[in-house]
């Protein structure tokens, strides 16, 4: 086999594991809706800000979550997109909730709250945020 050929065999293996990375999905019973991992995808939000089934997008960076207070009414999907180079988790404070997000993968999880609660990350302890609910 020439080098040429080589070369591309490697590098459609490499496109080819990208594929199916960015199509796997994630459903452990946690309320996971969707996962896309790797640099290739990501999971969309449905609007901005809670209330009533909408969604709202919580983003990791610098180790911490933006925004650190969401208001939620309601069943909420919540999007959280892991920016940092570690792995993260996405946990609310009673349990209900506890997904890992890996560097680049953003993860869709359903909360549903009655009252105000916290979520924080099980790794890094000092990253924590607020759930109200209007």
């Amino acid at each position: 086999m020439t080098k040429a050929k080589w070369v591309r065999l490697v590098a459609g293996l490499f496109v080819l594991s990208l594929v199916v990375a960015a199509c796997s999905s994630d459903d452990n019973g946690g309320g996971t809706t969707a996962t896309t991992g790797g640099a290739t995808g990501s999971t969309a939000a449905t609007g901005g800000g809670g209330g009533g089934g909408g969604g709202t997008t919580i983003t990791i960076a610098g180790f911490a979550f933006d925004p650190d207070t969401i208001t939620l009414s309601g069943p909420t999907e919540v999007t959280v997109t892991n920016e940092d180079t570690t792995t993260h988790t996405f946990t609310l404070d009673d349990g209900s909730v506890d997904e890992t997000v890996d560097p680049g993968a953003t993860v869709t999880v359903t909360v549903d709250v009655s009252a105000a609660t916290g979520f924080h990350c099980n790794i890094h302890p000092q990253m924590t945020g607020q759930i109200e609910v209007s």
